[in-house]
């Protein structure tokens, strides 16, 4: 294939991680405004103390390990989607390989640590986070692994 024509299957790949990327900073900000409700930086109301009740338990490191992985996977999602779009290596390749175990890690981590309240538990979400991450890695590392040569 040329190196200056790439394929729609790739575009497709990062299109979608764009949009996955966007909404787990929305996500991540959620975390951040729970957790400053948490640390008692935003006065609680009393519907504000009854949906946090369940983030408690998991208490404050639980938390921020949470919206540690949650703002890497995002920032990664985007990057390699940058990545994807310009054919590069090692931002695109590397970071959608490096964005495909922690997605699946993170996603573990929700399912198993968070209540189904609060996002957590074996829920469609659950199964596109992870389906997704899989089919990227079968991807890259086969269909479009002479496509990323910059």
């Amino acid at each position: 294939m040329n190196a200056g024509k790439r394929p729609g299957g790739l575009t497709a790949l990062a299109v979608m991680n764009f949009v996955m990327g966007g909404w787990g900073l929305l996500v991540t900000l959620g975390f951040v405004a729970n957790l400053a409700v948490l640390l008692d930086l935003i006065p609680k109301s009393a519907q504000l103390e009854e949906s946090t009740e369940h983030l408690v338990a998991i208490g404050i490191p639980g938390l921020v390990a949470i919206l540690v992985l949650c703002f890497l996977t995002a920032s990664l999602l985007i990057l390699s989607g940058i990545g994807y779009l310009k054919q590069k290596r090692l931002l695109g390749r590397t970071l959608g390989n490096t964005h495909a175990v922690t997605g699946m890690a993170y996603k573990i981590l929700m399912a198993t640590i968070l209540s189904p309240e609060i996002g957590g538990g074996f829920q469609l979400e659950t199964i596109i986070g992870l389906v997704y991450p899989l089919l990227t890695l079968l991807l890259l590392n086969t269909a479009f692994k002479r496509d990323l040569v910059n």
